[in-house]
């Protein structure tokens, strides 16, 4: 097996092939001697090491053909699939975000794989809604591959200390931040304004809603008075001084020093974080400190966010069968689980998370309830262009805590956000 590590998307140009696809060298249609996996992210030795056993289980039936695994960093993923589709060197199977294949599939870059699926034995034990996730227009082009949620992160011999759980609802997050910083004279709660997941959290929980699709037509969601309330309540927490100024404009990331060094008592962020905040940590007893919960809600647990990643054909692989087989590989119980495992993530198979491994561990046991209760952004290609190009929630967000009208804001976030999900995809 060959690890080439892609260091940036210009790189993928300079090794571009005429015609694209790793899979035939000599360019013709015969036989596959090898395929070309695309991977997001850097390469680890513990996902090496995954990869070279995937490869064994695919080799036991495809004894002849290499799997060559090229790591893509998530920055320069856009430029390499961009230039793939125009010809350049390109993958057989292609992993994406799971809330871009809409957007890839759009443009033409994504197999659609919806019989293989329908044959496929273990897609029964995928999330139905996250299998679903996988789709554009009625057709499948993705499997889930793994999923991440996010938690509550919070300092637990603080609340210890103050004879307090973690928090599961919003009149709790008030009273435990409140206790925290009278306590230790450090801002109880994070809520910075540019965290799109964050926020729809609390949407959610209130029995709000981002946009809804009515036919061929998407409805933005902002004006519903259980939106404006949740949101105008995230908002306060900004402008009643549970969340500091410095986070105003700025994402979750930011808070990671701070709660890693004794500065912070809560925060919302995902599993991935723990290894930042104990780079970051000055002392690292402070870590071993920090716990996860489920994320608190109006009333009870709220619904996060259900990242992660999913597995894809790409569209100009020569040998579309044998990609999709290897999809399978990596992509069944055995093959999800493994990655999901060393990238610090969740498998896609929910049965799965009722093992001791999950239950028994703190921060996974946290996740996996949390995995239990999950949505899922707006299954279009424009979603991108309205929140990660347009920031409509959180510009939304940014401009009440700087004192605008909330029903006036949200209103007009709401317009435009209905007008881009409606724009026709190119």
């Amino acid at each position: 097996m060959r690890f080439p590590k892609i260091a940036a998307a210009t790189t993928v140009v300079l090794l571009a092939a005429a015609c694209g696809g790793g899979s035939d060298p000599a360019g013709g249609g015969g036989e596959a001697d090898s395929l070309t996996v695309w991977v997001m992210g850097t390469s680890q030795e513990p996902l090496v090491e995954y990869f070279e056993d995937a490869e064994a289980r695919f080799q036991e039936g495809n004894p002849d053909v290499e799997v060559n695994v090229e790591f893509i960093p998530w920055p320069d993923a856009q430029e390499s699939i961009t230039n793939a589709l125009a010809g350049g060197d390109a993958p057989d199977v292609l992993e994406v975000g799971n809330d871009q294949v809409a957007s890839w599939a759009s443009q033409g870059a994504l197999l659609d794989i919806t019989e293989q699926v329908g044959n496929w034995d273990a897609a029964a034990g995928i999330d139905e809604n996250a299998l679903e996730y996988g789709t554009y227009e009625g057709v499948q082009y993705g499997v889930p591959w793994f999923s991440g949620v996010r938690t509550l992160y919070y300092r637990a011999d603080w609340l210890e200390e103050l004879g307090h759980e973690p928090p599961q609802t919003w009149d709790e997050l008030l009273e435990v931040s409140e206790a925290i910083e009278d306590e230790y004279d450090v801002p109880g709660f994070a809520a910075p304004t540019d965290f799109t997941n964050g926020i729809a959290s609390f949407i959610w929980s209130n029995g709000g809603d981002i946009a809804v699709q009515n036919g061929d037509t998407w409805e933005g969601r902002l004006t519903d008075p259980a939106t404006v309330e949740a949101v105008e309540f995230y908002a306060s927490l900004t402008t009643d001084g549970v969340s500091p100024q410095d986070y105003v404009g700025q994402n979750e990331l930011i808070a990671l020093a701070d709660i890693a060094n004794s500065e912070l008592g809560m925060y919302i962020d995902g599993g991935w974080a723990r290894g930042s905040m104990e780079e970051q940590a000055e002392d690292p007893a402070v870590v071993e400190n920090i716990a996860a919960a489920p994320i608190p809600g109006a009333d009870g647990i709220a619904p996060a966010f259900a990242g992660g990643s999913a597995l894809t054909v790409f569209s100009t692989t020569e040998h579309p069968d044998l990609a999709f087989e290897l999809l399978t590989v990596l992509g069944d119980e055995e093959g999800g689980k493994g990655y999901a495992d060393v990238a610090g993530f969740f498998p896609a198979y929910p049965a799965l998370l009722d093992s001791p491994e999950y239950q028994e561990d703190p921060d996974r046991a946290a996740a996996a309830e949390q995995m239990q209760n999950t949505r899922f952004f707006p299954t279009t290609p424009r979603w991108t262009a309205a929140d990660q190009d347009s920031k409509i929630l959180p510009g939304a967000v940014l401009d009440i805590v700087r004192g605008g009208d909330p029903e006036e804001v949200l209103e007009a976030a709401n317009e435009e956000l209905t007008a881009i999900l409606n724009e026709p995809v190119e």
